[in-house]
């Protein structure tokens, strides 16, 4: 068995009596057992809205249908029998998430969604893997595979390990930028087993590191007449959407790494930062940067973030270094 954790900052809003959709790509494939969806939607009336999950066989899931009335904003795991359906679907592929919006004039956002997939290991997945005794090149590496891009916010990891002496063992987790963390450095002397969760306190190195990318479990043995087996691991992480904000008329590479270094990652973390608040960024960064205008960034980071590339590239056409061209 393995557990996958994705979650979609989306921040898209939903307009009236249509609606949107967002997708998450599991990348791993297995037998779904269990199934929780977490979807937060800010909307002043619920009853008006509905909301489907589809599996990446086409199978579609109502999660929920104008229930609640005039309550504000649906903030809901959804989980048990209303997800039996997808038992025994494969996991892999695009899990997408539909939200209508059935009235007028009260509007709303999807600002995230997520899956939690408990899956069954398909046969020829190698689930358990020895770890070698003590030699030249005494590590056990075992790696997962991150598909999507994001920064990531929060870590956990899980890791179950049989050993005739858990203290000879130091378990390293590695990113895929190569920054390491060490889960277990040669403690519990003679016990045989290491079965622990590591929460976002144990992995805060990790905050900030890409998702994308190759991580990697490295299990070293210290000593060399005993032996054991890497039973189960996975790292999971909540992240926040990485965008190219250079796409932003006015936004260099040098401006770019100033916002990221000032936590700005996505459009729509700088649609949502005042250009007061910009601008103070990029003074504090010497006269070279505080000449610049970010007047128009916002905006045009709301259009980038909606999706809306030809209202972007007409705006941008207008623009020079950020500012509106005089007639």
């Amino acid at each position: 068995m393995f557990t996958l954790f994705k979650e979609n900052i989306v921040n898209q809003a939903i307009p009236d009596h249509t609606g949107i959709s967002n997708s998450i790509n599991v990348w791993r494939d297995g037998t779904v057992q269990g199934i929780k969806v977490h979807v937060n939607i800010s909307h002043p009336f619920v009853g008006d809205l509905s909301v489907k999950l589809t599996s990446p066989t086409g199978k579609e899931v109502s999660l929920f249908n104008r229930q609640g009335g005039s309550a504000d904003n649906l903030v809901a795991t959804f989980e048990g029998e209303a997800l039996n359906e997808f038992m025994g679907e494969s996991a892999g592929g695009l899990w997408t998430l539909y939200v209508h919006d059935h009235a007028t004039r009260d509007s709303g956002t999807l600002n995230t969604w997520g899956l939690d997939l408990e899956c069954e290991e398909f046969k020829n997945y190698r689930s358990e893997i020895f770890i070698p005794e003590m030699a030249a090149d005494n590590a056990l590496v075992s790696t997962q595979e991150c598909r999507f891009a994001g920064r990531v916010t929060a870590a956990e990891a899980d890791v179950e390990i049989e050993h005739q002496l858990i203290g000879d063992l130091v378990v390293t987790l590695v990113s895929p930028s190569g920054k390491e963390v060490v889960l277990h450095n040669r403690e519990g002397g003679s016990q045989n087993l290491i079965k622990r969760h590591f929460g976002n306190d144990e992995l805060a190195a990790m905050v900030g590191e890409s998702t994308q990318g190759t991580w990697t479990l490295r299990v070293k043995n210290y000593h060399g007449s005993d032996n054991g087996t890497l039973k189960h691991w996975k790292v999971k992480f909540h992240y926040e959407q990485m965008d190219d904000l250079k796409i932003v008329e006015g936004i260099g590479p040098k401006i770019e790494k100033l916002l990221n270094a000032a936590g700005i990652w996505s459009f729509a973390s700088l649609a949502a930062t005042p250009a007061e608040n910009v601008k103070a960024i990029l003074t504090a960064a010497g006269d070279r940067f505080a000449m610049h205008d970010p007047s128009s960034w916002g905006y045009q980071s709301f259009l980038a973030a909606n999706g809306r590339w030809d209202d972007l590239n007409v705006l941008k056409a207008e623009l020079v270094g950020g500012r509106a061209v005089a007639a």
